[in-house]
């Protein structure tokens, strides 16, 4: 009796478990698909893989309805063959019309078994589920980029040693002495170029935020009173001599940084910047003085109570009669910077967001071997490697050419700046680039170098040996 009982049972449960079965499974592919659509593909090896999945789900659903439908055939066969008469031509349709689709065109087979032929239908029909189910999933190309995000670190400029920035004296040395290779070959090749350096990029298609303290620079007019703007009047032209602009040359451009001033009779330092600016005007037309080296690059006249010194550079455009009021002095600060940096197939977009100057930096806070993990190293490194490439001066001639000593400002991106434009005025007015050149900007000297400044910033994050 209980074998009886199984038996009844098995049959049945076995064709409902295959439904509800091939019903899950057709289900779940739907769903699979589903979460496919308008997804970017990151790889072939997972376009495969979806199309594997895909493939095997439609298989399971298949095999599950195909066993389902075929016990159910099976009973409904014996319920027919025992409710029905048929003759021996009419059982072997019934028998092999699953197998042989020739069967359908036996006539007693519809009279006698139709519901026959509806399962029969269905086992033939079920296998197209695995042929027309994968070309269901296709691939178009997307007009939206492939976008990622990965959690990565970012990079910071290493402010922990003043190595990498800075040539250092040790053992009873001065602290702070030249910028390192590393940074004077930053700030020449930024300012040859006039654009941020490339950074490498975590993916060729990717984007960050960086939030980071960094080197700022603040230019304009010459400082002081009318005083002061009257006494460096007359220093330029004691020091130049009184025919200024009467000959067949004359100075266009000079740049100095402030040098350490004496008083003539007690021999002690001044320690007034008016005096030391006009030190350092007096020394870069001094021809006892080396252009090629002795002349300080850096202003290293502050002293460490000064808290608001910074180290300070002066450029100048003078004209006849005209040379305070063509002076601009520009001073290094500690700013903040928020950076977007954007990068598309390797090629990067840098947009600074936000830019706040905070407080100045000066040479003082440099001084002493125990200072030197403070971040104004660096700051200071980079104040020194660009005084470097302005300092000098450029003599202009009436035969139209420009002859410069010491500076190397003729081969920087400052050439486009306005006010280098008429360096040849009273000569011709051909212009440092060419009467009709059209390099120029409309950029002031002033706005040119504070953002040479920022893109030497940004390029510290292009070289590794700085972060």
């Amino acid at each position: 009796t209980m074998a009886l009982i199984k038996a009844h049972w098995a049959v049945p449960c076995l064709m409902v478990s295959g439904l509800v079965c091939g019903v899950a499974f057709a289900i779940g592919h739907h769903f699979f698909y589903a979460s496919l659509d308008s997804r970017i593909v990151q790889s072939n090896a997972e376009q495969e893989w979806n199309i594997r999945i895909g493939t095997g789900m439609a298989f399971l659903v298949k095999t599950c309805l195909t066993a389902a439908a075929g016990f159910a055939y099976t009973q409904l066969l014996w319920t027919t063959l025992r409710s029905r008469h048929a003759t021996l031509a009419g059982v072997d349709a019934m028998f092999g019309v699953t197998t042989s689709a020739w069967e359908f065109l036996n006539s007693e087979l519809w009279r006698r078994g139709f519901g026959l032929v509806l399962l029969a239908g269905i086992l033939w029909a079920l296998p197209i589920i695995a042929v027309f189910t994968p070309a269901a999933l296709t691939v178009q190309p997307s007009q939206q980029l492939n976008e990622s995000v990965l959690v990565q670190h970012l990079p910071t400029i290493n402010t922990t040693s003043p190595y990498p920035f800075a040539q250092w004296g040790n053992e009873g040395g001065a602290g702070y002495v030249a910028p390192s290779v590393a940074v004077a070959r930053l700030v020449s090749s930024v300012a040859s170029q006039g654009s941020v350096l490339a950074i490498e990029a975590p993916h060729p298609n990717s984007s960050y935020s960086l939030s980071f303290y960094g080197p700022s620079l603040s230019c304009g007019p010459l400082g002081g009173n009318a005083t002061f703007h009257a006494a460096y009047d007359e220093t330029f032209k004691e020091a130049y001599g009184s025919n200024w602009g009467m000959s067949n040359q004359a100075v266009t451009y000079f740049s100095f940084v402030p040098q350490t001033a004496r008083d003539n009779k007690t021999g002690e330092t001044i320690i007034n910047w008016e005096n030391r600016t006009l030190s350092g005007l007096r020394a870069i037309f001094d021809p006892s003085e080396d252009l090629t080296g002795n002349l300080a690059t850096l202003d290293n006249t502050a002293k460490v109570s000064d808290t608001q010194a910074r180290c300070r550079f002066f450029v100048a455009f003078p004209t006849y009669g005209s040379f305070a009021n063509r002076t601009i002095e520009c001073g290094l600060y500690n700013s903040s910077y928020h950076v977007d940096l954007r990068f598309e197939n390797g090629k990067q977009a840098i947009k600074i967001r936000n830019s706040t100057r905070l407080n100045p930096v000066s040479v003082a806070t440099t001084a002493g071997q125990g200072d030197h993990v403070l971040p104004q190293v660096a700051y200071v490194s980079i104040m020194d490697a660009l005084g470097g490439t302005l300092m000098g001066k450029i003599i202009a001639t009436r035969y139209g050419s420009l002859q410069p000593i010491r500076t190397q400002m003729l081969s920087t991106v400052l050439t486009q700046a306005r006010d280098m434009q008429n360096l040849q005025r009273g000569f011709g007015n051909t212009g440092i680039l060419g009467a009709k050149s059209g390099s120029g900007t409309n950029l002031t000297m002033a706005e040119t170098l504070e953002q040479l400044v920022s893109n030497i910033t940004l390029s510290l994050f292009s070289n590794s040996e700085l972060l």
